[in-house]
């Protein structure tokens, strides 16, 4: 559907499973937005969708479900295990979930998503183990921020500026400044704005 050189998914951040069978969904993308528009504007499967001229990706998108999507949504609806948000794409058609719940439940859980995915569990823990900045922050806020700490821009007196985090990651000062106010704002209010 979407040239992944040109426009890429980053995160699900919320969907809605609708009566009708369809679902609603907040995607982030990366990338080319026209040619999103584009493959939007022609796919039959999608009724609906809103890409802001200005912003920064998020889109709301309202499509029909394949028998794959269908299945997964499903399964999870009915079990006794909580799938949070967001969901995060990674290269190679791959997406990161986390799941919460008792160890039942989410081995049946695992068992019913085989039918549909390919699953490879990459971390096992407590609920609650998990540290806080983790659970409110992407991964390329822990990115940033763990730059930022390394090269002492959160040092009294402050060592390096937002230039230094920028160029340390190959990021322009620009994109760096946003995601260092977003972490703090995060971080602050404890919340996922």
């Amino acid at each position: 559907m979407l040239d992944s050189e040109r426009v890429k998914r980053e995160y699900l951040h919320h969907y809605n499973l609708l009566t009708d069978g369809t679902v609603v969904m907040l995607y982030q993308l990366r990338g080319d937005l026209d040619h999103a528009r584009a493959v939007f504007d022609e796919s039959p499967d999608v009724l609906h969708y809103d890409i802001p001229e200005q912003g920064n990706g998020l889109i709301y998108l309202h499509c029909e479900m394949n028998e794959s999507l269908a299945g997964i949504l499903s399964a999870l609806q009915q079990s006794e295990v909580i799938m949070t948000m967001p969901i995060e794409f990674l290269d190679d058609d791959r997406l990161r979930v986390t799941f919460i719940g008792e160890h039942e439940p989410l081995q049946r859980i695992l068992n019913q998503l085989a039918e549909f995915v390919d699953i490879e569990i990459e971390r096992v823990s407590e609920y609650g183990s998990a540290d806080r900045l983790s659970s409110v922050l992407t991964e390329r806020q822990r990115e940033i921020l763990t730059a930022a700490v390394e090269i002492g821009y959160y040092e009294v007196p402050r060592h390096a500026t937002i230039r230094d985090v920028a160029d340390a990651l190959e990021l322009s000062q620009a994109t760096v400044g946003e995601h260092l106010q977003k972490i703090e704002a995060r971080v602050l209010s404890g919340s996922d704005h």
